[in-house]
């Protein structure tokens, strides 16, 4: 989630004073003519007008209405002429050449290592299963901005999809993030010794953004999408009712793909990550995050919750498995926010110094009382509390079914009930998940509606226009 500057309008000393003059002489020509029009005001977002998910696709019809990765470019800088995809070939080779090396081996001598299996090894086969518009990553607070700053992004969540031979789709168990970044050139300095630079929003860029985001949410509700009205206020997070309604669901695809060419391109890319599974097999999970330079350079980013050091990856065992989760996390959601964490370096904040709570102590047999378990896992849900670098990649993608099998939670408000999780393998936090049946399911957590309210909350106080 990312911030944005707030601009004011200041009136003018002399200006003030003159305006008052005329008035006086003429109070109809003030009114008529002096006075500016009032700004209309713009009607608040809501969750599926910042976080879009689409439906998991089930036969061959449905790829009409999804968006292929390659379908979306930008023009050449050099060659106006020219359509350049916004995952470049280069950076899809890379992110398969870090997905498949040692960093993506969750610790040393342990069995389990990603390797993509040959059909997603061609960035034709990667889709878009869901979009997040987010205001400020790592978070929306006031603490943690001012430790690690404001980086607005877009984040499309992507999974593989091969074609059964009767035209079908078949959606793989394998997801990765591309995330374009809006933030200016020249960061600020660290809030303290030993940390990251501080980002500094882009707040043209993004302010851009979110009146194209507020335009296609009012073209939808107004029926000029499909020849039919459908709303979004106040819906629970969910498959985004514009996507979900045959009526609409192409010219919205189609609106969507258009929002993305304006905005992102290869130049934005700032980073990547992958959740995957060793080729073949259904277990276990790998969860590894990719940094880039935006010049077009990645490479695996250490784990700011492990030791700092030389581990990368996170890795998720099935059940009957001890231990669960590899290498066991060290989080720091517990104490004081602060911009020390392992990516930065192993000496930013030893282990000894952090202070946190993470889901591996939930899968224990027996697990920890209903009482501590909820404590544990409000906290990993909480993204003012706990977010990437002071919480483990496994954490926050099964805090939601962790929650939902130990407290017999069945029912979150805020999202839409088919969206859960549907199965204990599901560790999609936005995008299809394995239910345990035939099919994949469009999943939304806990986490990711708790951030998309953050940012919506942002988004309506402080970027949309008010009236004047």
């Amino acid at each position: 989630m990312h911030t944005s500057r707030i601009f004011t309008l200041r009136l003018m000393r002399v200006g003030f004073v003159g305006a008052v003059i005329v008035c006086a002489v003429s109070a109809w020509a003030c009114s008529s003519k002096s006075q500016p029009a009032p700004a209309p005001a713009v009607q608040p977002l809501s969750a599926n007008d910042v976080s879009w998910l689409f439906p998991a696709p089930t036969q061959a019809a449905d790829f009409a209405n999804l968006i292929a990765v390659r379908d979306i470019t930008t023009s050449n800088p050099q060659d106006p002429t020219k359509r350049d995809p916004v995952w470049s070939d280069a950076a899809f080779q890379q992110f398969l050449v870090i997905a498949d090396g040692p960093a993506a081996q969750a610790a040393s001598g342990v069995t389990g290592q990603i390797a993509l299996p040959k059909e997603a090894q061609t960035p034709d086969a990667w889709f878009v299963a869901g979009i997040r518009i987010d205001a400020g990553a790592p978070g929306l607070s006031s603490d943690i901005r001012a430790q690690y700053g404001q980086l607005p992004e877009i984040r499309l969540i992507i999974q593989p999809i091969i074609k059964n031979p009767d035209g079908s789709p078949k959606v793989l168990d394998i997801a990765g993030h591309l995330i374009f970044d809006f933030i200016t050139a020249t960061p600020d300095p660290p809030a303290q010794t030993d940390c990251f630079p501080r980002f500094v929003a882009d707040t043209n860029a993004f302010g851009s953004i979110v009146t194209d985001a507020a335009a296609l949410r009012t073209k939808l509700s107004s029926g000029q999408l499909g020849g039919h009205a459908v709303s979004t206020a106040g819906a629970p997070l969910g498959v985004h009712p514009g996507l979900a309604d045959p009526a609409t669901a192409n010219a919205v695809r189609n609106e969507m793909l258009a929002l993305l060419e304006r905005h992102i391109s290869a130049q934005r890319l700032g980073s990547m990550a992958v959740a995957g599974l060793p080729n073949a097999a259904p277990a276990p999970w790998i969860f590894l995050s990719m940094l880039g330079d935006h010049a077009g350079h990645f490479g695996p980013a250490h784990g700011p919750t492990l030791d700092g050091n030389l581990q990368f990856a996170q890795m998720l065992n099935p059940a009957g498995t001890n231990p669960r989760v590899v290498p066991e996390p060290h989080t720091n959601n517990l104490n004081p926010i602060t911009c020390k964490n392992a990516a930065v370096s192993a000496t930013s904040l030893p282990l000894a110094q952090r202070s946190g709570v993470a889901t591996f102590t939930v899968f224990a047999t027996p697990p920890p009382s209903a009482d501590q378990s909820k404590q544990i896992l409000d906290t990993i849900a909480d993204p003012s509390k706990s977010f990437f670098f002071n919480t483990d990649c496994v954490s926050c993608h099964t805090e939601t079914r962790r929650t939902m099998e130990l407290l017999n939670v069945t029912a979150i408000p805020g999202i839409n009930t088919a969206a859960l999780p549907g199965g204990t393998w599901d560790v999609r936090n936005f995008g299809w998940g394995n239910a345990g049946k035939a099919r994949m399911q469009a999943t939304v957590t806990r986490r990711t509606a708790n951030e998309t309210a953050a940012v919506v909350t942002f988004i309506n106080s402080q970027l949309l226009p008010k009236p004047q």
